[in-house]
């Protein structure tokens, strides 16, 4: 039988890029925009950076006797690379005796996209077919008399396209005979502007609400001039570096991915909520995910926690501020939202090991800033989600009720989750002490409970190790009788379970959680040290990457995380072994793409699998580069 082709690796239908990988990304906080390997946008997300996705397609080329040469075609090559210390992005154009530079940048305060064309010669082509809103539908077209832009609308969301120099504009709809090149109404509406060049150009994609506001921002940037726009972003990106805490500890090639990782994730930060999505939506018809374009409360803490030990609190507070408006009303947090939010699409509506990381994520941002003022915003939240999980609870056991664990596969009682309860407990005892002592108690005693179960009922003497999971829904009739921890008087449904099996003793990464961060065991301890053993034997590959749990199938399957290789190399800096936590350290820095960003999961041979970037990687790297929180380190 031949040989699948990795997702990672299959072109899209324009067979010009890779349909699940993007090679860059640009943006502000507001407007994002994905990049091909080829130089050719895939995406541009405003004013949210999830939502909404306004490109089809736009394509530069060159026009030879009447034929156009595409820049993202063969028989031309690329080679792309990081302009400094910025989101600034260069690709090198080569065919023949030609070389053509693009350098792409958002600009920092404003909703425009700017290309400068060097070394261009003869007549340059632009062509824009974009989707606002995702749709077809009822966008309309015009050129506007004066600056010869292009400028698309739907609703209250204007795009418009500006070419330096000026040349022919002209929009149309393929289906409307009665287009004149001027107005254009009929779906689909694309464009052209083409100009002869003789060196350099400027291509401009600006938004507004209305023509008026696209066609000023589009004019700013022309008027600046792409050298100015340059220097701007060069002076904004690294006066956000500078802010932040320096890497405590030194591996050839950190401080760059390290940099590169601060500057990842404010990229994918929204300006106008504070959250972070997990990574750049490409996969919007959910045809091999459920979609990455979204905010996981668990995400987010995560990213918090590397906020908070990068030095960046002004970027943690709003999204700590972010939580505590999407807090359930029960006192939980729901799977993941849109950066609004609003819920977004789930397939398990409730993982309560989220909830139990949100407070950790409070009590860390206490220890970092000291900021009362947050802390006192953040602790009527912190209450509710204390008692929630107090609420929430298998009085037998001492354990959380079955929940979806983090790896979004099975309803049931899992490790994780459990160690996640107890952190979250603990932190929310804490900050009882500070705002209302006769609490304290309580949390505290509902955390040492959940300690307990840990050890009583999910650790096991056959294995000689922690077990994954105890009482693991399915959704057949082969397992035994449905047990009461399923029994959940909550208004979120979860998958339907029809029976249960008693363990899961598959190993996970996940089992780090026990000790980093959340420390529900002592890391030292020999039960852990002996689950730690069991999990290098089984998981950490030859290449030095480690799996996400045994017979992980997803998207391919057998390939290395890098949430997992570092969370592993966490536990190594947290017990005080330098080699270990080197090791893992520098398998993620061998895995980052060219233009530094960090994916999902990795080959074997370090090179991309699934999903890039992703925020979770980049956060788990600044952690790992970091001084330890003191909320792990007391």
């Amino acid at each position: 039988m031949r040989a699948q082709q990795p997702l990672g690796e299959r072109a899209d239908g324009s067979g010009r890029r890779r349909a699940y990988l993007t090679e860059a990304i640009l943006g502000n906080g507001s407007l994002l925009v994905t990049l091909s390997a080829r130089g050719e946008l895939e995406r541009m997300f405003w004013p949210n950076v999830d939502h909404g996705q306004h490109l089809g397609e736009l394509r530069i080329g060159l026009d030879r006797d009447g034929d156009v040469e595409w820049l993202d075609e063969e028989p031309f090559s690329w080679r792309q690379e990081p302009v400094g210390r910025a989101s600034i992005v260069r690709t090198i154009v080569s065919g023949g005796d030609e070389e053509i530079e693009l350098v792409d940048l958002v600009a920092a305060d404003a909703p425009v996209f700017a290309r400068s064309v060097r070394g261009a010669s003869g007549r340059l082509v632009v062509s824009c077919r974009p989707s606002l809103e995702e749709s077809p539908y009822h966008a309309a077209a015009f050129v506007d008399p004066v600056s010869r832009a292009l400028v698309f609308y739907r609703r209250d969301v204007t795009l418009a396209v500006a070419l330096v120099p000026r040349g022919d504009s002209a929009v149309r709809s393929p289906a409307d005979v009665r287009a004149d090149g001027s107005i254009a109404y009929v779906p689909p509406v694309e464009g052209t502007l083409a100009a002869d060049v003789e060196g350099d150009a400027l291509l401009v994609v600006a938004f507004g609400r209305t023509p008026a506001e696209a066609l000023g921002h589009a004019g700013w940037a022309v008027e600046a001039g792409f050298d100015a726009l340059e220097a701007a972003r060069q002076t904004h990106d690294r006066a956000r570096i500078e802010i932040a805490h320096r890497p405590s500890a030194s591996a050839r090639g950190l401080d760059q991915l390290y940099d590169r990782s601060l500057l990842t994730l404010e990229l994918l930060s929204d300006a106008r909520s504070g959250a972070a999505i997990a990574a750049p939506e490409f996969d919007p018809g959910f045809t091999h995910s459920g979609g990455y374009g979204f905010v996981w409360p668990r995400d987010l803490a995560y990213i918090v926690l590397a906020e908070l030990a990068a030095g960046r609190g002004d970027l943690a507070a709003p999204a700590l501020r972010w939580l505590v408006r999407q807090q359930a009303p029960e006192g939980l947090w729901l799977q993941r939202h849109w950066t609004d939010g609003s819920l977004a699409p789930c397939w398990s509506l409730h993982q309560i090991d989220e909830t139990g990381a949100v407070l950790f994520a409070y009590e860390a941002a206490w220890r970092e800033l000291g900021d009362l003022d947050l802390d006192r915003e953040l602790w009527p939240s912190a209450r509710r989600a204390a008692d929630f999980l107090c609420a929430f609870s298998d009085s037998d056991t001492g354990l959380p009720l079955a929940s979806v664990d983090l790896w979004e596969q099975h309803d049931g009682q899992h490790t994780y989750s459990a160690a996640a309860v107890y952190g979250g407990l603990a932190a929310a005892a804490d900050m009882a002490l500070r705002h209302e002592p006769a609490l304290a108690q309580r949390y505290a005693e509902a955390a040492e409970a959940v300690r307990r179960g840990i050890e009583q009922h999910l650790w096991s003497e056959e294995h000689g190790r922690y077990l994954r999971s105890r009482w693991v829904g399915r959704a057949d009739h082969d397992g035994d009788a449905v047990p009461r921890v399923f029994e959940r008087e909550i208004r979120y449904p979860n998958r339907a379970v029809r029976s249960a099996d008693p363990l899961d003793a598959r190993l996970d990464s996940s089992l780090l959680g026990l000790a980093w961060p959340f420390r529900a065991v002592d890391p030292e301890s020999p039960r852990m040290r002996a689950t730690v053993e069991a999990l290098e034997r089984a998981l950490v590959l030859p290449c030095g990457g480690t799996l996400r749990h045994e017979d992980d199938d997803y998207a391919g399957g057998g390939n290395p995380w890098l949430i997992s290789t570092l969370w592993l190399g966490l536990y190594y800096r947290q017990i005080g072994e330098e080699a270990g936590w080197r090791r893992c350290v520098e398998f993620v820095i061998r895995s980052q793409t060219p233009l530094g960003l960090l994916p999902e999961q990795v080959t074997t041979e370090a090179r991309p699998a699934w999903v890039v970037p992703l925020a979770w990687s980049h956060a788990m790297l600044l952690l790992a580069a970091s001084p330890e929180l003191a909320v792990v380190r007391d």
